[in-house]
């Protein structure tokens, strides 16, 4: 078993005390464990949420680093896994929880080699407010209507292709010889490309049943511009991310059809509508529609 872990959380105006506390609870439970718990908040502006952090970070005797707020994502997360102690190190996003009380065994126990990565997976808990969340929440809908996706097995089918690093358990070396893409500098796609990269250098990734569950969800307006972004940042990877992206996989048929100009008119005319109703009603049928028409017409843009 692995004895030595840097657990390294990026925070960006997120509560990070019940998941510190839990992986602190965690970790003091594992018999011979040398562990470090690192909060890297990446200027965060809400006082309240800051102020939070740090005394639970004191109280536990965390480590809390802050940061200005970087340019990107990619470039965040780099320096976050160069302040890491150990050579084994857990990277968990701060609006999760473990799902399991025995989360941190579950990697220390992976049979993870030196230079390999292991994948826990994610699910989604709404708690008591499930059915109220699934009613309005297109983020909550949409995440629970793709779960059955991010079972073990089924990630295990396309390693690379599968990767997401909601919480990524891995060696030191990976991130020196494979960092992250700091071109990316809009939102999405920095874990499809890690994935890919990966893939390229012949790093093993391996996927367990060991997931953590979103518990809070952004309300629709906010998600339809997460979405936005991402659709964006697809559209100037397009040619990097063939084969990896399902909507890429999509795009390419109807072009082969000869619809893709069509699908981009239909965009610039109801686009806007879309995007309203959306906001309004979690329609999984309508964001598909939505994303598809917006990709189509931003990579037709790129294009020219």
């Amino acid at each position: 078993m692995i004895t030595c872990l840097s657990i390294l959380i990026p925070v960006y105006n997120d509560l990070a005390a019940p998941l510190v506390e839990a992986l602190w609870k965690q970790a003091e439970a594992v018999e011979g464990l040398e562990y470090e718990i690192v909060v890297a908040d990446d200027g965060s502006f809400d006082p309240l949420i800051v102020k939070m952090n740090m005394e639970t970070c004191r109280n536990l005797g965390c480590r809390y680093v802050k940061w200005k707020h970087h340019v990107c994502r990619a470039a965040m997360r780099n320096d976050l896994a160069r302040l890491g102690r150990y050579d084994w190190r857990l990277m968990v996003d701060t609006r999760v929880r473990p799902v399991r009380d025995d989360f941190i065994r579950r990697y220390l126990e992976s049979g993870a080699r030196e230079g390999e990565v292991v994948i826990g997976g994610v699910e989604i808990d709404g708690g008591a407010a499930s059915r109220r969340l699934y009613r309005r929440n297109l983020r909550f809908r949409y995440e629970k209507h793709e779960q059955p996706k991010h079972s073990a097995a089924k990630r295990a089918e396309r390693p690379y292709a599968s990767f997401r690093a909601t919480n990524f358990f891995h060696h030191r070396s990976v991130l020196e010889r494979v960092p992250y893409d700091e071109d990316i500098l809009t939102y999405g796609y920095e874990d499809v490309m890690l994935g890919k990269a990966l893939r390229e250098a012949g790093i093993r990734v391996a996927h367990i049943d060991n997931p953590v569950a979103y518990m809070s969800f952004e309300c629709n307006r906010d998600y339809i511009y997460k979405v936005n972004e991402s659709m964006y940042t697809l559209a100037l990877l397009a040619p990097k991310l063939r084969g990896y992206s399902p909507l890429l996989a999509a795009y390419d048929r109807l072009r082969r059809f000869g619809v893709v100009t069509l699908l981009s008119y239909w965009h610039e005319l109801f686009g806007p509508a879309e995007r309203w109703l959306l906001c309004r009603m979690p329609s999984l049928t309508l964001l598909k529609m939505y994303k598809l028409g917006l990709f189509v017409s931003l990579v037709e843009k790129v294009r020219k």
